[in-house]
């Protein structure tokens, strides 16, 4: 489906579920929910806690929809991940632990997607390495990194996700990326 069609589709399932109709709302958490899922898991390193985390995303997206003023898919799919952005940081609150600690789960997601045995290994080593790496960066460069390169969004996506302008938000990824050089090769000779 091209883009406009996909993009106009969107906006008549987010205006459907703003009405509360099942089948908007069934639609976008088919959409959304294993994108989240990704990003909260990379945040919080626990599959059970990052399931948790989506159930409460969708249930204040629900209580919520109605308040969404945006136009557009793609300030829609930063509000929802706005929305996920602010549980992880009311469940780091509760735990009174803001040291998040991202990918460690994902570590072998990333290695499982190589075939054959000799792949799969080489495929962990590197899993490890870049979650060694990404661990090292700042939580909000690693939350740039993820939603940029996991997660595949736009710099001005990012933006809107973060609450960040778009030059901040490439300045960040800039920094992140030149410390991830530093950090990789250093990794690479253990």
């Amino acid at each position: 489906m091209p883009k406009v069609h996909r993009d106009t589709d969107m906006v008549k399932i987010i205006s459907a579920a703003q009405r509360y109709e099942r089948w908007a709302l069934e639609e976008l958490y088919n959409q959304y929910a294993d994108k989240l899922f990704r990003f909260l898991l990379l945040r919080v390193g626990s599959r059970a806690e990052a399931e948790d985390l989506v159930a409460m995303a969708f249930e204040r997206v629900l209580q919520r929809i109605d308040t969404f003023k945006g136009t557009s898919v793609a300030s829609f799919s930063a509000w929802i991940y706005q929305v996920a952005r602010n549980l992880l940081v009311d469940h780091y609150r509760r735990k009174q632990k803001m040291d998040i600690s991202p990918l460690e789960s994902h570590q072998a997601t990333i290695a499982d997607k190589a075939p054959g045995p000799h792949r799969h290994v080489e495929s962990s080593e590197t899993a490890q390495s870049l979650y060694t790496a990404i661990s090292s960066l700042t939580p909000i460069q690693q939350q740039v990194v993820i939603l940029k390169f996991f997660e595949g969004m736009t710099n001005a996506e990012i933006a809107a996700v973060v609450g960040k302008s778009e030059g901040a938000v490439k300045s960040l990824q800039h920094r992140a990326l030149a410390s991830l050089a530093r950090v990789m090769p250093a990794e690479e000779k253990r």
